[in-house]
């Protein structure tokens, strides 16, 4: 009720305006009033009419197309742009908003010619060269996506983004070093590498099974970031596979100083125990994540049970199988 009220003032308003002889700066004036309080859906009527009296037209598109982008509009917003493009050909603001609406549309092709068409008009942006880049990155033009990356980090050192997007251009072309290389210049430059960053040269160490450079860029990422559980978790897994449970122990038991209840450390500190025949330690963890509700938990504690009872110790397996259900 409340929503028809309002649209009956809109249209009443849009007559009193047009019976008035009301010119196209008041609706364009009306259009904008209406855009700045967030009233993106009252504005559009507004937008329309100034651009049928003609005189802000193409500026009126232009608005328009913002306005349709607030309301999720981005199909009609791309119309609204392209007539602003041949209205005002030099306009740079909507070839930019109209290529990002091309690549939002999973159209790099037209969105690669929208954004070269403001390099030529001058306009330099780390934007620009960054869309650019992925775009030519989805395409797999390695060269032009290197190319615009590293024209993106020189307008804009503190793009973490596109440091990200070079190091994958390396890493797809699989010179794994120079994607390490690129992101230990990110640490170097910029003050806004985190940890993400320390956690994907690991990921690349890994890939070239430089496990050991790998578990240390891990650990310089949860210096940063100790409350990552899953990245803490995937540097016990580097420990075991370079041999070293009681490293894998000992970053897992840490993880408990940061986040007490996460039963899937537990789980994970119960099956190198497992593995290592601690069933005592491994069934404590395993009940721990059990009594949190975790099925896996109790999934650990069966395999302990059904150990001690394939090794005829029927009596403790009784006791475990106890525990479970009790979950004490």
């Amino acid at each position: 009720m409340f929503g028809n009220v309002v649209r009956c003032r809109l249209f009443l308003t849009l007559c009193l305006l047009f019976s008035s002889g009301a010119s196209a700066q008041d609706f364009f004036k009306k259009a904008n009033e209406f855009y700045d309080q967030g009233k993106f859906k009252d504005a559009v009527p507004f937008y329309r009419a100034a651009i049928r009296e003609g005189q802000y037209e193409p500026f009126a598109w232009f608005n328009l197309g913002n306005t349709l982008v607030q309301l999720g509009k981005n199909n009609i917003a791309m119309v609204a742009y392209r007539r602003t493009t041949e209205l005002m050909p030099d306009f740079v603001k909507a070839w930019i908003l109209l290529g990002d609406i091309y690549y939002l549309s999973g159209d790099p092709g037209f969105a690669i010619a929208s954004y070269n068409r403001a390099l030529e008009l001058g306009e330099e942006s780390d934007h620009i060269h960054f869309a650019l880049a992925e775009c030519y990155l989805k395409g797999r033009d390695f060269a032009l996506a290197q190319k615009h990356f590293e024209k993106a980090i020189y307008l804009n050192p503190d793009r973490m983004d596109a440091w990200f997007g070079l190091a994958e251009v390396y890493e797809k072309l699989g010179d794994y070093e120079f994607a390490i290389k690129t992101l230990n210049n990110a640490l170097q430059l910029t003050a806004s590498a985190g940890p993400e960053v320390n956690y994907t040269i690991a990921y690349y160490y890994a890939s070239m099974d430089s496990t050991q450079k790998a578990i240390n860029a891990m650990e310089d990422g949860l210096l940063m970031d100790p409350d990552n559980t899953q990245a803490r978790r995937y540097l016990a897994q580097m420990y075991l596979k370079a041999e070293a449970p009681w490293m894998a122990i000992f970053t897992l038991e840490e993880g408990f100083r940061h986040k007490k209840n996460l039963p899937e450390l537990y789980v994970d500190l119960g099956q190198i125990y497992f593995e290592q025949h601690r069933y005592d330690e491994a069934l404590e963890q395993y009940i721990g994540a059990w009594k949190m509700g975790y099925s896996q938990g109790r999934i650990g504690a069966e395999n302990i049970a059904n150990t001690w009872f394939n090794a005829g110790d029927e009596e403790r397996a009784n006791s475990i199988y106890k525990r479970i259900l009790e979950k004490k």
